[in-house]
């Protein structure tokens, strides 16, 4: 939840979430250095791991965005068809909730055929975005930055460009 006085917000949870994607990209910069020096970093293990934090990362995000709602009055379906756009058919905090629902959910999928809304709007957005499902989280964080140098907090400015979108949607519904 977000104040605003003044034409100023208030956002302890947007501070909140700087601080962990922070100490996220500590361990995502990491492990990318040691993908670089490994010579097989699927068997190292590294690119799981590198999925693990983005993974975190995407979904601490998540809990930003339904914070970022309370007591708007917005809801969860327009607020996330509103603010920057990904592309044509996706906004950036859409694909960023399917990646946070990817990484809660992608294991319950495992050799079953998505039937639910969920599970398929989550797929569908995350298989588009990402354009491949080896290490869709990382390929899909590297897609919304537009580089490989991919870091959680770098997504910080579209949150915020979203947060004032959800705001000026909260005025227009009061």
């Amino acid at each position: 939840m977000y104040l605003k006085v003044k034409g100023k917000y208030a956002d302890h949870e947007l501070q909140l979430l700087s601080e962990l994607l922070n100490i996220l990209d500590g361990k995502v910069v990491e492990v990318s250095s040691l993908i670089t020096k490994s010579l097989d970093p699927e068997s190292d293990g590294l690119t799981d791991r590198g999925e693990y934090f983005i993974g975190v990362g995407f979904s601490v995000i998540q809990q930003y965005l339904t914070d970022t709602l309370t007591l708007t009055g917005v809801s969860k379906r327009s607020a996330f068809d509103i603010g920057p756009r990904y592309s044509e058919d996706f906004t950036f905090v859409a694909v960023v909730n399917a990646a946070a629902n990817w990484w809660k959910h992608s294991a319950e999928w495992v050799g079953q055929e998505a039937t639910n809304g969920l599970a398929l709007q989550t797929q569908h957005i995350v298989a588009e975005t990402a354009e491949s499902l080896d290490y869709p989280l990382s390929n899909l964080l590297a897609k919304l930055l537009g580089t490989n140098e991919i870091t959680l907090s770098a997504l910080l400015p579209n949150l915020v460009l979203w947060r004032s979108a959800v705001d000026t949607e909260r005025r227009k519904n009061a």
